[in-house]
C-alpha cells in the first residue's frame, strides 16, 4: 500500500524490506540484550534510517502517485 501511496519507491521490494528490518531487530536483540554492547540501540537506529531512506520515495513521488 506504501507503494500505491507513493510512499516508497516503485522498485521497493516488500520482501527484501521486510528482511532488512527482521534482520536489524535480531541485530539489536542480539547486541543488547546477550552481548549487552553500549550503543545498540543507537547502531540500531542509524541502521533503520539508512534502510528506510533508500526506500522512500523522492519528493514528488507522491504527487505522481496521487494523478494516476
Amino acid at each position: 500500500m506504501a507503494i500505491e501511496e507513493g510512499h516508497l519507491r516503485e522498485d521497493t521490494d516488500p520482501h527484501q524490506m521486510l528482511f532488512e528490518i527482521h534482520g536489524l531487530i535480531l541485530s539489536l536483540h542480539h547486541d543488547a540484550r546477550f552481548l549487552k554492547l553500549p550503543g545498540a540501540l543507537d547502531r540500531a537506529r542509524l541502521a533503520f534510517e539508512r534502510m528506510l531512506s533508500h526506500h522512500l520515495a523522492l519528493p514528488g513521488a507522491r504527487k505522481r502517485a496521487m494523478r494516476r
